[in-house]
């Protein structure tokens, strides 16, 4: 996300304390979560040896109403009536994507070569097969633990994902050490990194990148430049440089729409329509610089799945405290239960037709899957008339 040009040393020293906020802290025993499925699918064979902190908690099942709850202190949403995406844009050849997988999910956290500070992995802790590969970066001044909803969602369903960091403060960030230290993880994942108990598991031959913000368009430059990345998923990516010291130079490099022709690989583009709005300044990913100048700029026949959700701000994709970080961005309209469902409902679909083949889910990428979420009003349709006017 952008800051603004003019910044006060209060200002600094907020958004400076806030690059690596976690609200939720791992148990002593190390770090494995419970996640656990609905009641009618079978549990995965093979244990790696992570015990998860409580036991099995078993869910109620999908038409209880009452949201599960998992230990990484999110809650999910089981589909109020209330909601204003009705049950069937859910319903995915009878699989509802936006509620828990199959498989329980553990926590790791610690060093992989050639990023920064600590990775945060999150994975099922038994799987019989090897497991897609999802690496993640953070948005700008944000941290590995503050999407932990989301990409705990994700690995219920079968993928190993690890939340990255990169170098970088408040008056200075490089783009291109998003990218590289997406590579870098790749690179170590495979090879096996020392203490990780999802090594085993890893299908480093299916690696997709993806990211939040500056991490989003870390994960297309990623997609670009490494032919061993596969796809790439962007939440509400912004070519622009977020540091309020400078401006497109070799290290924040404009690649939209300079780059983005050459794009070869599926991408998921998640927007979201409240980020264009002005708070406190400026807004957070201005139009000149949002995700339609790169899907605007994506060569004509690419595999680019566009998902504007309606009403969402630029910090709704984070899901754990981050302070006067997550202030500084217009928010969406509450409630944002029913539009948080399709971002995790879509994002494995997505994951699902690119990492897994899965060709019966083609129809949430371009076609009657994601024009239900259009018409019932969790994706925009691209109207200029129907913009949800900003806060």
């Amino acid at each position: 996300m952008r800051s603004s040009g003019i910044v006060s040393v209060g200002l600094l020293a907020a958004l400076s304390g806030c690059g690596n906020v976690v609200s939720y802290r791992p148990p002593a025993d190390g770090g494995a979560g419970d996640v656990r499925a609905p009641v009618d699918l079978a549990p995965i064979s093979t244990d790696l040896g992570v015990e998860p902190d409580s036991g099995p908690v078993e869910e109620p099942a999908v038409d209880a109403g009452e949201p599960p709850t998992d230990d990484l202190g999110v809650e999910e949403d089981a589909g109020s009536p209330e909601g204003d995406v009705p049950a069937p844009a859910f319903d995915a050849g009878g699989r509802d994507l936006s509620l828990r997988g199959p498989y329980v999910v553990g926590t790791w956290t610690g060093p992989i070569a050639g990023t920064a500070t600590q990775a945060r992995a999150l994975f099922p802790t038994s799987s019989d097969s090897r497991l897609p590969l999802v690496i993640f970066a953070h948005g700008f001044q944000l941290g590995v633990g503050n999407y932990d909803g989301l990409l705990a969602h994700i690995a219920s369903w079968g993928y190993v994902v690890v939340s990255i960091d990169y170098p970088g403060t408040l008056l200075s960030v490089d783009h291109r050490d998003v990218p590289r230290a997406m590579i870098a993880a790749r690179t170590s994942l495979a090879l096996g990194v020392a203490g990780f108990p999802a090594s085993s598991i890893i299908d480093a031959n299916r690696t997709v990148v993806m990211g939040h913000s500056l991490g989003g368009k870390g994960a297309i430059m990623a997609v670009l430049d490494e032919p061993a990345f596969i796809a790439a998923v962007a939440l509400d990516p912004v070519d622009d440089n977020p540091s309020p010291i400078g401006g497109v130079t070799a290290a924040t490099p404009s690649i939209a729409p300079e780059r983005i022709g050459r794009l070869t690989r599926p991408l998921a583009l998640f927007g979201a329509t409240q980020s264009r709005c002005v708070q406190l300044g400026q807004a957070c990913a201005p139009e000149a610089s949002n995700y339609l100048r790169f899907a605007a700029g994506a060569p004509d026949g690419a595999r680019v799945a566009l998902y504007p959700l309606s009403n969402f701000g630029h910090n709704d994709f984070v899901d754990t405290a981050c302070g006067f970080q997550c202030s500084v961005c217009a928010r969406g309209a509450a409630p944002l239960d029913s539009r948080a469902r399709a971002l995790r409902f879509l994002s494995v679909a997505f994951l699902e037709r690119y990492a897994r083949g899965d060709e019966s889910l083609q129809p949430y990428i371009v076609g009657a899957g994601r024009d239900l979420f259009v018409r019932d009003g969790a994706l925009w349709d691209g109207r200029t008339a129907t913009l949800p006017r900003c806060p």
